[in-house]
């Protein structure tokens, strides 16, 4: 379905000499130089698989998507998508086999419903009017966004306006939905509906879903596999629980006592009145009398911690 062989992308950057000098060699010759974004991925995903792309800002996830959708094209390597197709050359039978949501990017047109904009996506990929409107009063359905439809998008919430550009995305029902940053800015009752929407969107249609995204917990309800990147390579790709498996520090150890540590030692965190956290699986290691302890539990790092701590230490040996 997807491919990536040592796929790379430079983006080109200009530099200049100071003053008035500078200035003027510039308007004979420009100096360039190459910043890679990308460097050398090699991935697959299969069909109906649900991919999320980790990374910190700047780690090159939106340019990978670019690159994936032919909005970029790969500096070397090879990137190749459904029946062979390279995504850049924008054919045709690729673009109506693709759906995109940018989260900065808005397909709606601010002074009309969401309806105009369907519409006319329904001339572009030649959706017949019987299936444009059973998907309609279905995909709107899904959301509760149905009484929103005539509604011009400037009323819209943000949560709404969401969920119409994930309609918008899929209403010519393409085999690869491709989703950057989808539930950025909405509130928690929007992300679950979206969550819900995408995986039963998933499971009927068997459409490919790549996704990228800050919030590890869209990343842990949807994601069937991951794919970490930093400063454009790539750090793992697997597995949630294998990730957590592999990256995870020491062991989380969560103590109550019966009265409060006074003075708190440096390795604990107080979680309340007599609720600590101490990263140490040893036991005998704790700072407090055994007397004192009323229960011990052990947990594993949050996906955020763990993340946090890969890219602190990617970003060390750099």
């Amino acid at each position: 379905m997807i491919q990536a062989k040592d796929a790379s992308f430079n983006y080109i950057s200009y530099t200049k000499g100071t003053g008035l000098t500078g200035t003027l060699k510039d308007f004979f010759k420009r100096n360039t130089k190459k910043i890679p974004a990308i460097e050398n991925l090699t991935f697959s995903i299969n069909p109906g698989e649900v991919i999320g792309l980790l990374g910190p800002n700047g780690a090159g996830k939106t340019t990978l998507i670019k690159m994936l959708t032919g909005i970029l094209p790969v500096s070397s390597g090879k990137i190749s998508l459904l029946e062979n197709i390279d995504p850049f050359k924008k054919e045709v039978k690729y673009l109506n086999q693709i759906g995109v949501m940018l989260g900065q990017k808005s397909q709606l047109i601010w002074d009309l419903p969401p309806m105009d904009t369907l519409l006319m996506l329904r001339e572009i990929y030649k959706v017949s009017p019987e299936d444009f409107k059973n998907r309609i009063q279905y995909l709107a359905g899904l959301l509760s966004v149905k009484k929103q439809l005539l509604v011009p998008v400037r009323k819209l919430s943000l949560g709404q306006r969401t969920k119409f550009e994930l309609i918008c995305a899929i209403i010519h029902y393409p085999k690869i939905l491709f989703l950057d940053e989808p539930t950025i800015g909405i509130d928690v009752s929007s992300q679950e509906n979206i969550y819900k929407f995408l995986k039963k969107i998933n499971t009927e249609t068997n459409m490919t879903i790549v996704l990228t995204s800050h919030n590890t917990k869209d990343i842990e309800a949807l994601a069937q596999r991951v794919i970490v990147i930093s400063h454009g390579k790539k750090l793992f790709e697997g597995t949630t629980p294998s990730l957590t498996s592999k990256f995870a520090s020491n062991d989380i150890l969560e103590i109550t006592t019966k009265e409060p540590i006074i003075p708190l030692p440096n390795n604990m965190t107080q979680l309340s009145d007599t609720k600590y956290q101490i990263n140490d699986k040893n036991t005998s290691l704790i700072p407090v009398p055994a007397k004192q302890i009323i229960s011990v539990q052990q947990k594993n790092s949050d996906l955020d911690t763990i993340l946090i701590n890969l890219f602190r230490s990617e970003s060390d040996e750099i």
